[in-house]
């Protein structure tokens, strides 16, 4: 039984999360990193090391595998006070440029584990591996005379740094720095060290640019073949539509509100007879069985799902967004999806390819499957693929919101009133349970904190800072995310802690779970759109919903 009264489980979320709470007051951006790897325990240096390892199988993937393309950087070798600067540098006032997907990231750690994150990458050797075509190249000759005397001084022989206000850039991603200047050159980042490198962008032209990153990264800049991604933009809703709950079956708290005490539209699949493709009874939508198993990069999925032929149905499409997070169960991990439904999942790298374009021309969305994590990626990268579609070429994108004048925003589409205005001042998750459980608006008293899907159906994915559609939800904060009430079951070891059975196969007791494993929820970010899990302790936003 829940009572409807606030039990805090901030002082455990404290001493058992991997982070602790985050605290917004902590003055990240005056921090100075004053340890050494050598001050580093043992558990700070496991803790760091599997942190930044989660980066590696995410957005910084690609630079691992040398992707040329690539717009994330490799991380290692990078000075520990310039690597902190820049990852703070990242927050909403300071605009970095490329990747708006780390703003929120600033308040998602405290900065003392961020800074240990910086120590062990700097006390690592970024890779360099010269590819023989460019070193023997002309470009690359031409790029070593003009970075000798342009850049040599501050970032080291062939931009292997041993200054520690300067960068390595030796073995750096080649088309994450040509982007970078393009931006410092055309005034787009301005986080600190903006003025100088303003200067020195601006006395070169873009071929110098690329002489020099053909002799720093050993690697040429690579054209990317762009492609019109499509938007979305007009498609109608797939008749008969209904928003799935999330798939939350376990237990995290006494206090009333949870994801798991509204339950209405469950899960629910048919398989075509021939087993090739499943129909989502709530959305519609009819999704093909198996995913590709197939790593394309975002034009490759986007021609294979056209290309597609299956039950003799010829308009396949990739997903949209809000589409593909409609099939994610919140209620499982690694992966995060019915396995019958939904075939071939990998357990571990299962990101799948989702539309539109995200913040920046060369990225695109995808759902990252062992928890269903929500991010851009550059479109160089490699991901699976599950093509869906659905009658009258309608889908799962855009909304129907209706301005009651009563401070709530009705959606016609998911039959959900939502709270117009934020509330007053972020909280912690379990207080954000409480605030939406005891609010009282529009003469109603019915009102919830939203579950995760729920938050995600009020985002534009065609707009960002904000994406959401003002006219709608005027004044809505894009720094800091917006608590769901989903908790994030896999917690915060999930990439390590051993599989535990399936939600139906699990006791009731199993079911309930306090602790370790509990100290994270779902939080969506307004300012592009994404979803991660967020430590319980951390204070965001909330705006609360009830079902009309």
């Amino acid at each position: 039984m829940k009572f409807n009264h606030l039990i805090s489980l901030s002082a455990l979320a404290v001493s058992l999360s991997i982070c602790g709470s985050v605290s917004a007051e902590m003055a990240h951006g005056d921090y100075k990193v004053t340890r050494t790897y050598s001050d580093l325990t043992p558990e700070q240096i496991a803790r760091a090391e599997k942190m930044g390892a989660t980066c590696y199988m995410g957005c910084h993937r690609p630079a691992r595998e040398n992707v040329v393309e690539t717009l994330s950087p490799k991380l290692e070798g990078l000075p520990a006070q310039y690597f902190l600067d820049q990852w703070i540098d990242y927050d909403a006032e300071r605009f970095g440029g490329i990747a708006s997907q780390m703003k929120l990231t600033v308040y998602k750690y405290p900065v003392d584990v961020m800074e240990e994150i910086a120590i062990i990458y700097a006390n690592k050797e970024m890779s360099f591996y010269p590819n023989p075509e460019v070193v023997a190249s002309e470009a690359y000759k031409r790029g070593k005379v003009k970075y000798d005397k342009s850049c040599k001084m501050c970032h080291g022989e062939q931009g292997l740094s041993t200054k520690k206000a300067n960068p390595t850039i030796r073995g750096q991603m080649p088309t994450y720095v040509f982007e970078t200047m393009q931006a410092y050159r055309d005034g787009i980042r301005t986080n600190r060290k903006a003025g100088m490198m303003k200067r020195i962008a601006k006395l070169h032209t873009e071929d110098d640019w690329r002489d020099m990153i053909a002799y720093t990264s050993g690697e040429f800049v690579k054209h990317i073949d762009r492609i019109e991604f499509p938007t979305g933009k007009g498609m109608p809703a797939t008749p008969g539509f209904k928003l799935p709950d999330s798939g939350q079956a376990q237990d995290f708290t006494d206090t009333k509100g949870e994801d798991n005490d509204t339950i209405k539209n469950p899960l629910s699949y048919t398989i075509s007879d021939s087993g090739l493709t499943t129909l989502d009874n709530n959305t519609k939508l009819t999704w093909e069985r198996k995913t590709s198993r197939l790593w394309m990069n975002a034009a490759e999925a986007v021609n294979y799902c056209d290309s597609l032929e299956l039950e003799g149905q010829s308009d396949w499409r990739l997903p949209f967004m809000k589409e593909l997070v409609s099939i994610a169960d919140y209620g499982e991990f690694r992966p995060a999806i019915d396995m019958n439904a939904f075939l071939n999942m990998p357990r571990m790298s299962s990101g799948i390819w989702a539309l539109p374009i995200s913040d920046h021309k060369d990225h695109v969305w995808h759902v990252g499957f062992p928890d269903a994590h929500i991010m851009g990626q550059h479109t160089a990268s490699t991901k699976l693929v599950r093509c869906v579609r659905a009658e009258q070429d309608s889908g799962f994108h855009t909304n129907d919101f209706i301005d009651n004048n009563d401070k709530t925003v009705t959606d016609k589409l998911t039959n959900l009133q939502w709270q117009q205005e934020v509330g007053p001042s972020r909280r912690d998750w379990e207080n954000s349970i409480q605030y939406c459980e005891n609010l009282e608006l529009a003469g109603k008293k019915d009102w919830r904190l939203p579950q995760v899907k729920e938050l995600v159906s009020i985002v534009n994915y065609n707009k960002f800072n904000p994406s959401i559609d003002e006219e709608f939800f005027p004044n809505t904060p894009y720094k800091y995310y917006f608590w769901s009430s989903t908790s994030h079951i896999g917690g915060p070891m999930m990439l390590y802690r051993p599989l535990t059975a399936r939600k139906l196969e699990q006791t009731t007791e199993e079911q309930k779970i306090r602790g370790q494993h509990g100290t994270l929820a779902w939080g969506v970010g307004y300012q592009i759109g994404d979803g991660q899990g967020q430590d319980k302790g951390s204070l965001f936003w909330n705006r609360c919903v009830r079902d009309l």
